[in-house]
């Protein structure tokens, strides 16, 4: 996964057409994979083959899983109605898989964070002299090649509110 954030981009796909606009105004998706490309808006908004005039030809396959039911709140909702139910109750978005996913984007957010911690800080470059590829230990939560990101995974926390965690 490749995260862009603060006004920085992705290339443009060779595939879109000048007129063709890259993903919408508060952002996108852009899936590469081995047999091709998929183009969406953000949280996955309006799915589209590139090329575009891929769209007119392709046979989508039903998906095997159901929307949730009540639009946004929905989600909410079977997520409450499955802590109620218990152990093993269904959920659309398991944490088997939603945990892996959520963990990936606060990479994404420990990389815009630790950004401006550069040993080597060049202003007015265009190079993004902060960037950085950070490497995750899942086991023991912490970044491994850029001990600054580590203040951001864990807070300390000060006199007696030390005592107040659970």
């Amino acid at each position: 996964m490749i995260w862009y954030d603060g006004g920085i981009k992705p290339r443009r796909p060779d595939e879109l057409l000048p007129e063709e606009a890259m993903g919408e105004w508060d952002g996108g998706i852009i899936f590469e994979g081995s047999k091709g490309k998929l183009m969406a808006g953000l949280f996955g908004r309006n799915p589209t083959l590139l090329p575009t005039s891929k769209m007119k030809q392709a046979k989508l396959p039903r998906s095997k899983f159901p929307f949730v039911p009540g639009g946004s709140e929905g989600h909410q909702q079977q997520w409450v109605k499955a802590c109620k139910q218990g152990y093993g109750a269904y959920t659309s978005s398991p944490f088997s898989i939603a945990g892996p996913l959520t963990e990936t984007v606060l990479m994404g957010n420990l990389a815009v964070r630790s950004y401006n911690y550069s040993e080597n800080p060049q202003k007015g470059s265009h190079d993004f002299p902060g960037r950085k590829k950070l490497l995750w230990d899942g086991k023991n939560m912490k970044i491994t090649n850029f001990e600054p990101a580590n203040q951001f995974v864990k807070r300390e926390y000060r006199g007696a509110w030390k005592n107040a965690l659970i």
